[in-house]
């Protein structure tokens, strides 16, 4: 008898979550045991097992996932995977950021072609779910294409705020800052998830002109909970020098979820501030490159900053 048939509904999603939270490794032996459950009878134990993938960019599931994305009879199932094949489109998306050779890849173009046109078609297939076809154009939000800008914009236009909200999700995931004024307007939203989409989504996209509208929600006295963590991480992803006290204070809240929020984002922002700083510091080295006189007049060390000083090894 097979090891799934002798476990709980209980024992199945624990050890399920056990994988998607991290805890367990997703190796040889637990893949045969998620794609057996990615079958199981219970649509909630086929989820959970989808959810297993979350984190993986192996091309052997992608004929499982596009499986469970169309015939699946439970819809939560069905967008779960649609979600999870857009984590293909990212990692295509790092590895030709990074120049890998073809032979260095993980994927093919042919596993990423299949992907992205499934996605299109999910996209704008009148005859399915608005949950399928927002969750498709999410998961290509990743892809720097014309097409999907144009399947955003449509996704934004729709009376459907479910849509919308979709629609500016994908705003901040594509990291094109051509979607600010959009950004900036919905988070003053009467709708509290494209309000909740447009706050994440100005963290993403590292909108500075977001800061003031931020640090009010934070502040605001009634802001719903979720809102106001989402709005913190945002601060600190976004790198505005006004946002620094105001994470510092919220690192001693009684609130303990409050706190843990504000030192992540504390930590985002540092690291932002570094980087930033680093990238004007070469930009400098590189402009008086050559000029002795000049470079004298200037710190030999360029890892002397206001945060500290780095060792050099």
């Amino acid at each position: 008898m097979n090891r799934n048939h002798r476990m709980s509904k209980k024992d199945k999603l624990n050890w399920l979550a056990d994988i998607a939270d991290g805890l367990r490794p997703l190796d040889a032996r637990a893949s045969k045991l998620v794609l057996r459950l990615l079958d199981d009878p219970d649509a909630q134990v086929r989820a959970e097992a989808v959810s297993c993938l979350w984190h993986t960019a192996d091309p052997m599931w992608i004929e499982e996932l596009l499986t469970k994305s169309q015939r699946d009879p439970d819809l939560d199932v069905r967008t779960r995977a649609i979600s999870t094949l857009g984590h293909y489109i990212v990692d295509a998306e790092i590895e030709l950021f990074n120049e890998l050779d073809n032979d260095e890849r993980a994927l093919s173009e042919a596993d990423i072609q299949r992907v992205v046109d499934f996605l299109f078609d999910t996209a704008q297939n009148p005859l399915l779910s608005v949950d399928e076809r927002r969750y498709s154009i999410e998961a290509l939000a990743f892809l720097d294409d014309p097409e999907v800008d144009e399947l955003i914009d449509w996704a934004y236009s729709q009376n459907d705020p479910r849509y919308r909200a979709s629609a500016v999700f994908a705003m901040g995931r594509s990291g094109n800052l051509r979607w600010t004024d959009h950004v900036m307007m919905e988070m003053h939203s009467a709708n509290r998830d494209v309000q909740y989409e447009a706050v994440r989504a100005a963290g993403e996209l590292g909108l500075q002109e977001a800061t003031e509208d931020l640090i009010r929600l934070v502040r605001g006295r009634g802001v719903e909970k979720a809102l106001r963590l989402r709005a913190i991480s945002s601060l600190g992803e976004a790198g505005d020098d006004r946002a620094y006290p105001v994470l510092e204070e919220l690192c001693h809240s009684r609130d303990r979820e409050v706190r843990e929020a504000a030192r992540e984002a504390a930590e985002e922002w540092l690291m932002s501030s570094m980087a930033d700083r680093f990238e004007l510091e070469d930009e400098d080295a590189l402009w008086l490159e050559g000029d002795a006189t000049v470079m004298d007049g200037f710190p030999r060390n360029m890892w002397d900053n206001v945060l500290g000083t780095f060792s050099l090894n």
